[in-house]
């Protein structure tokens, strides 16, 4: 990550897409299996701390039924 503004936009999605799967009441295992992800992987993002490719962002909001609005973060939420 090369700057504030990666961290910040990385943890804002990694907030939103641990909020998604803890609401769907799906632990980080189960996520992993349904996005054909590592379970480390899933564990690193919902730290913020993977940069992540955008095959791996369309598997999670495919696995947990998201659409772009619901993850991509405005204004606000990169503080």
């Amino acid at each position: 990550m090369n700057n504030l503004l990666d961290k910040q936009i990385l943890g804002a999605i990694a907030v939103k897409f641990k909020e998604a799967r803890t609401k769907q009441g799906l632990s980080q295992r189960k996520l992993a299996l349904m996005a054909d992800m590592e379970y480390n992987q899933v564990q690193k993002l919902e730290k913020g701390e993977s940069n992540l490719q955008i095959t791996t962002v369309i598997k999670l909001m495919i696995a947990l039924n998201l659409t772009p609005n619901d993850i991509i973060p405005y204004g606000n939420e990169l503080s």
